[in-house]
């Protein structure tokens, strides 16, 4: 069973993670973008298939070897990022990146 956090005990490990010095907040938001990436490559398989993004337009291969795709060729396939305030913003500023590396962020 997967336990799920509340947000006030997400910060304090992600405060906890930040003091200890082994990783940066940057680090954490953009690990959180690759995770969002991966699961929906996961529960759409069929996105994967779309052309690979370069390498040089940010997109990275990630710890479990799945490389972001640009779904921005393929009919039908777009993806609208929502981003707020704070941190999660963020995260989110990262998955629109990740999916479409050639893109810029306004």
């Amino acid at each position: 069973m997967t336990k799920l956090l509340t947000a006030a005990q997400m910060r304090v490990i992600e405060q906890a993670a930040i003091e200890s010095g082994e990783v940066t907040g940057l680090e954490l938001m953009e690990r959180a973008g690759q995770g969002v990436v991966e699961a929906i490559f996961e529960e759409w398989a069929t996105l994967a298939g779309a052309p690979a993004a370069s390498v040089e337009g940010g997109a990275a291969p990630s710890a479990s070897g799945i490389l972001p795709r640009d779904i921005s060729g393929r009919k039908m396939s777009r993806a609208v990022i929502l981003c707020g305030p704070w941190n999660n913003g963020g995260d989110g500023f990262v998955v629109a990146r990740l999916l479409r590396p050639e893109a810029s962020c306004m």
